[in-house]
């Protein structure tokens, strides 16, 4: 598997997918400031223009390093960067990888997640030859849980309190769709 891979640049109907830069650093703050939506994510709320430079700045390294990392989501029309997604994780031995991401709320209810994820998954099984992709969400945000659905990701099971998230126990719905299910 080919890590440089990680960063291409993918494109769908209204979307392009491509590497983040710091110029993209106004319009990550935008939507990182918003208690909506950082309600649902592991990371804090951003408060600063710094917390979103620093976040930055570590996406940028794994760049450097040719670790699996995020995209932003640039809506074509408007050219506007309006959310994330990526790999949580790329396990090459096992072919598995995890995928997250976080979106504007401004363009929630618009199908780009569903648009998104579907980029993901065909580049992860037909580019990467990943054979299993997860995707988790906190029990209660039953709008990912949505967008898992509607891509084809098949529901696992319940992890109980998996994760302590901003000080507090969550349990955490496990997603995943194999190779051959998105290939049929």
């Amino acid at each position: 598997m080919e890590t440089t891979n990680f960063n291409q640049q993918l494109v769908s109907n209204r979307l392009v997918l491509r590497r983040i830069t710091l110029d993209d650093a106004k319009d990550i703050f935008d939507y990182a400031v918003d208690g909506e939506v950082s309600r649902f994510v592991t990371w804090e709320q951003h408060r600063s223009i710094e917390d979103t430079l620093a976040f930055l700045n570590i996406v940028i390294q794994k760049y450097d390093n040719k670790q699996p990392s995020d995209w932003a989501i640039v809506e074509k029309q408007s050219n506007k960067l309006i959310g994330m997604c990526g790999w949580v994780y790329v396990n090459e031995n096992h072919r598995r990888a995890e995928i997250g991401y976080v979106l504007s709320r401004k363009y929630w209810n618009q199908g780009y997640m569903s648009e998104v994820v579907s980029q993901i998954l065909d580049f992860g099984f037909n580019t990467l030859n990943l054979n299993r992709i997860e995707a988790r969400c906190f029990a209660e945000n039953t709008a990912s849980e949505r967008v898992m659905q509607k891509a084809g990701l098949r529901y696992e099971g319940l992890l109980r309190e998996q994760m302590i998230i901003k000080g507090s126990n969550v349990d955490i719905k496990m997603y995943a769709i194999l190779q051959k299910e998105w290939n049929s």
